[in-house]
C-alpha cells in the first residue's frame, strides 16, 4: 500500500485552525475517540491529531481571532514550487507560501477559482 506522505495527489494531512482549539480537541476527542500530541513551534501550539496512534492531522489557533475555524486538506505533491506556479496559471492564488516547515517538507496555501482553498505539500524524503 502506497503512503499518503509519498503519493503525489493524496489526501495527506487535514488540519483544523480553531477559533478555541482547546474546545474543539475536547468536541473532536469525544465524537470520534481522537487523542492529541502538543507540539510547541514559533507561533504557538500545535496539536497532533492521532488516531489509534497514527498522525492524521493537526489542531492550531487561529492567528486572527476574527476568522472562523476551518479544516484544510493537505495534498502530497511532488514539487509544491511547481504546483503553485500552475496553479496561478489556471487562475487560483496563492494565500501562503510556498514555505518550509522544517523537518517536514514545504507548503503552500492555494484558492481555487472558485474561493475554495486546500493546500499542497511536498515531505521532506524521511517523512512516511
Amino acid at each position: 500500500m502506497n503512503s499518503p506522505f509519498t503519493t503525489h495527489g493524496a489526501l495527506s494531512w487535514h488540519e483544523l485552525t480553531a477559533s478555541d482549539s482547546e474546545r474543539a480537541m475536547r468536541f473532536y476527542g469525544e465524537i470520534f475517540g481522537w487523542s492529541f500530541k502538543k507540539m510547541q513551534l514559533p507561533q504557538g501550539p500545535y496539536h497532533i491529531i492521532e488516531n489509534d496512534g497514527i498522525s492524521i492531522g493537526g489542531i492550531t489557533d487561529s492567528p486572527a481571532p476574527a476568522m472562523p475555524s476551518n479544516w484544510t486538506g493537505y495534498i502530497t505533491v511532488k514539487d509544491v514550487d511547481a504546483v503553485a506556479i500552475k496553479a496561478k496559471e489556471l487562475g487560483g492564488d496563492i494565500l501562503y507560501g510556498p514555505e518550509d516547515i522544517p523537518q517536514v517538507g514545504r507548503f503552500c496555501w492555494i484558492k481555487d477559482p472558485c474561493g475554495a482553498i486546500i493546500a499542497a505539500i511536498t515531505y521532506n524524503s524521511t517523512k512516511g
